[in-house]
């Protein structure tokens, strides 16, 4: 057995969907996993996700599984560098690789 995780395209997180890239990405996935032997879909509740695999299920003429556990989990963080409470997906690695702090086993 295999198991392919897939991310989600070029998102819109505005709108919760893809943007125009993504949506060419999505189009160029479905392309190459249409030739693979896939039993089952599960996708995530969010509209990036479900976007996503919309070209793919279309294809194959084939339903996802939508599952709750999928959906990203948003963990609140408190940087050192800002003022209250921020995403860990938003702390981007020219900002967090200068806290000499995560250099030091016991700190």
């Amino acid at each position: 057995m295999k198991l392919l995780i897939i991310r989600h395209g070029d998102p819109d997180y505005a709108i919760d969907s893809l943007t125009e890239k993504g949506r060419r990405e999505a189009q160029l996935l479905a392309e190459r996993l249409c030739r693979l032997d896939i039993r089952a879909f599960y996708v995530s509740p969010l509209g990036r996700a479900r976007d996503t695999a919309r070209p793919t299920l279309e294809k194959l003429g084939r339903k996802a599984v939508e599952c709750e556990w999928l959906r990203e989990f948003a963990p609140r963080i408190h940087r050192p560098d800002r003022n209250g409470e921020s995403i860990a997906w938003d702390w981007l690695p020219q900002d967090w690789t200068r806290q000499e702090n995560f250099y030091h086993y016991d700190r």
